[in-house]
This record gives structure tokens, C-alpha cells and sequence, in this order.
């Protein structure tokens, strides 16, 4: 450990002979990117100067946490891992800390944009950012011409005004093509990450990271609910499930509708919110369709201007047997061209600032970096319970079972349950 605080804090320069010799050193890595595409990435490392020697296995992200948790049961797990920050949240307890005397809270705000800041606390470090997969919106162009509408909304203002413009009806008043995929669960794609953002974008948190001391005054993580502490949650929760109220002018959604990301790729949904990472799979989808990508609209009654974003981080193991070599690695991943590489590979926005500053290659990557920028977290470990709370939150307003407050109330005592277990 000694030798990696060293690298960090400047008494082992990066490219001195020291740090070459301990990038160097094999170390094992596992995520979910595709092998082929972790190899194109280590040959452009190579050829730009950064050397390692990794050996990576590529597991899918609906195993990866189990067979991590089981490989260090065994004693066998990688040294390094790939992980989105709610598992790195949730797995903590296995993950190497690094002491933020190593790299300061200053030096971690600097290099890194707001959203990675969930994986900083005072008792350290628990993965070092490279990439990240913000909410954006996309907007099928040819069903806005049809209405005569020139661009997409910039605000939710505008977004409940579409509506009435852009959902066509057959004879009998059934919806056939909606105007946005707001107001319902099972059938959004990224319910809770959508309405998330607008919780955010209100100023209102989620959970957030807090430090508590212990008898021995040493810090420890103690995360802090502040979803009911504002007001603005409600607000959100109100906006979002009116969505799917017939009574109403902005109705877009129901329940027979297919998924949101499905009925966009058909070409039956004007407006999708969804993640970076989902461009691909549109264009695969539906070569045809005719679609743009936009930042998601936002609060227009202030300067605030916030999305969602899931942070993909690179992590020491606890039981490596290699731990010097292996945070020298994720160092020089994370703050060397490697980072770039993988932005580039996958079509993400990196996280860090001096790249996000560079000049975008497309239309699309200039949105999604324009996102990245603007992006934050929360606190989120459990992401499969949440998604419960969110989901029954949202069912019990627009049964009627539940007015927006006292479903944020419930929610906020479901999520002080599951982060209390």
C-alpha cells in the first residue's frame, strides 16, 4: 500500500522508472465491456505509451456480481474490477481504499465531473472514475415535422405542452402514438433514473453521502435520506405520474403501451429518456428511424441544470495479492490516455473534465459529454430495492392510493429500512 500512496502523492512520479515497473507488473481485471473492445483499448495504450499487463475477463453485468462475491469466498478474485458506482457502493466492504491523503477531495473535484463525487468521502476513495452513461432525451424528428414543431423541449414546461401537438389517436380515442414516456413503471425504461433527475433538478437530494465518528473518532460512512427533506420531491413524483391521467391536457401514457424504449424504436413515441449507452441500440434496432439526441429538459424556473448519470469505476480488490501494482494500474486508466480509449470505444463521455473539454466528434457525443458535464448521482447500493420503492411510490399516486407527500414520506422511510439493514 505504501508504494501506491507514494505514486499518488507525487513521491513516485508517473512515468519514472518506479511506476513503469509497477504498471508493468501483471495484474488480472474483470467488467463488462466486451473483451474485443477491452483489447483494442490496451493496444492504443500501448501504442500512445501507457504499457500494462492485464489480463482481463469479461463477465456479464447480471453475473458479475455474484461471481465476484463468490471468486473472493474462494480467494481467487481479480485484482481490479469494472463496476457502475451503485455496486461499487454495494460493495464496499471488499473494495481497496484509497487514502485521500493519496489523492486529495481537491484534486478528485478537479479531475473529475459531479457525479463521480458519489465514490469520495472523508474515509477515502473507493474506485477511480473513467466513463460515464448519462439520462439524455431523444426525439424522433419526423413525428416533431409532422406536428410542426421545430426543435425539442429545453423544459419540462414545454414537454407538458407537446402533448396535445404530438399524440395521435385512432377513431375511437385509443393512443397510437404517444407524445413522451412519462407516468407509468413496468412499461418505462429507467422510471426510476428519470424521475430521479427531476427530484435532482429541483435541488431536493435523494441519499447522500454523510460521515458519522465512531467512539474512537475515526470517520465512517453513514449515508443520510433527504428525499422528504425539501419539498421538491413531491413536485417531481406530481409531474411525473400526470402523465398517464386521462383528465388531463399533457395525457400521453398508459399501461398498454409496450416499453418505452421498444415503442420508440417502432417509431410510436416522440420523446424517449434514456441512457447514452441506448443510442446504439436504437440505431441497431431501427436503422431507419429517424431520431436525435437532446440534453433532457430541465426546471425552468432556475439556473440549475442537472441529469442523472451512472459512473463506471475501476476498483481495487481487498484480497489482491497485488495491490501496488494494481491501484498504479487503475491510476494510469483512469488519469492516462486508457480513459479517452474507452469513451471513445463505447460511445460514452469519459469522466473526466479535461476530456469532456475536448471538441466532440459527432453531434450525438457532443450531447452526451454536454451531459456527463452536467451529471450527478446519489447514494444508491441496493439499485433493485429502490427500484421497488420507486416504482410503488409512483403506483400509489396514480391509484389514488397516496397523495405525492405522503408517498415521499413512505419512500423515505422505506430507503432509511434498506440502507439501516
Amino acid at each position: 500500500m505504501i508504494g501506491a500512496v507514494l505514486i499518488f502523492s507525487g513521491f513516485i512520479k508517473i512515468g519514472s522508472e518506479d511506476q513503469e515497473t509497477l504498471v508493468r507488473q501483471p495484474v488480472t481485471l474483470w467488467g463488462s465491456v466486451s473483451s474485443q473492445i477491452i483489447d483494442n483499448i490496451l493496444k492504443k495504450t500501448f501504442e500512445a505509451g501507457d504499457k500494462f499487463d492485464v489480463t482481463y475477463t469479461e463477465i456479464s453485468p447480471s453475473e458479475i456480481e455474484a461471481k465476484l462475491i463468490d471468486a473472493l469466498a474462494a480467494g481467487n478474485g481479480p485484482d481490479l474490477v469494472i463496476l457502475p458506482h451503485t455496486l461499487v457502493l454495494k460493495q464496499r466492504d471488499k473494495l481497496l481504499l484509497l487514502p485521500t491523503t493519496a489523492v486529495s477531495e481537491r484534486q478528485f473535484r478537479d479531475a473529475f465531473v459531479e457525479s463521480s463525487e458519489i465514490l469520495i468521502d472523508a474515509t477515502g476513495i473507493s474506485a477511480l472514475p473513467i466513463y460515464a452513461d448519462p439520462i439524455v432525451m431523444y426525439w424522433n424528428r419526423d413525428s416533431f415535422t409532422r406536428a410542426g414543431i421545430s426543435s425539442p423541449p429545453t423544459s419540462w414546461l414545454e414537454v407538458q405542452l407537446l402533448p396535445e401537438r404530438l399524440v395521435v389517436r385512432d377513431n375511437v380515442g385509443n393512443i397510437t402514438e404517444a407524445a413522451v414516456g412519462l407516468g407509468g413503471v413496468g412499461n418505462i425504461t429507467h422510471f426510476k433514473d428519470v424521475l430521479a433527475t427531476q427530484i435532482m433538478q429541483t435541488g431536493n437530494g435523494i441519499v447522500v453521502p454523510s460521515i458519522a465518528l465512531t467512539g474512537g473518532a475515526e470517520p465512517q460512512l453513514a449515508p443520510e435520506v433527504v428525499i422528504s427533506s425539501a419539498g421538491g420531491a413531491d413536485s417531481a413524483l406530481r409531474y411525473f405520474v400526470e402523465f398517464a391521467n386521462p383528465n388531463l391536457p399533457k395525457y400521453s401514457w398508459n399501461s398498454a403501451k409496450r416499453n418505452s424504449l421498444d415503442e420508440f424504436i417502432a417509431g410510436y413515441l416522440a420523446m424517449y429518456f434514456g441512457k447514452a449507452s441506448d443510442e446504439v441500440l436504437i440505431s441497431e434496432r431501427n436503422p431507419h428511424l429517424n431520431f436525435d439526441v437532446a440534453q433532457i429538459p430541465q426546471v425552468s424556473s432556475t439556473d440549475r441544470r442537472v441529469t442523472y448519470a451512472d459512473i463506471y469505476a475501476m476498483a481495487v480488490l481487498n484480497n489482491s495479492s497485488n495491490k501496488q501494482s494494481a491501484f498504479a494500474v487503475a491510476y494510469q486508466m483512469s488519469f492516462g490516455n486508457a480513459a479517452k480509449f474507452f469513451a471513445d470505444a463505447l460511445g460514452l463521455p469519459p469522466a473526466r473534465r479535461d476530456l469532456l473539454s475536448i471538441s466532440a466528434t459527432s453531434s450525438s457525443q457532443a450531447v452526451f459529454y454536454a451531459a456527463s458535464v452536467i451529471s450527478k448521482s446519489w447514494y444508491d447500493p441496493y439499485p433493485l430495492l429502490t427500484d421497488g420503492i420507486f416504482a410503488d411510490m409512483i403506483e400509489d399516486v396514480m391509484i389514488g392510493k397516496s397523495n405525492a407527500i405522503n408517498a415521499i414520506n413512505t419512500a423515505d422511510g422505506r430507503l432509511r429500512d434498506i440502507l439501516n439493514q
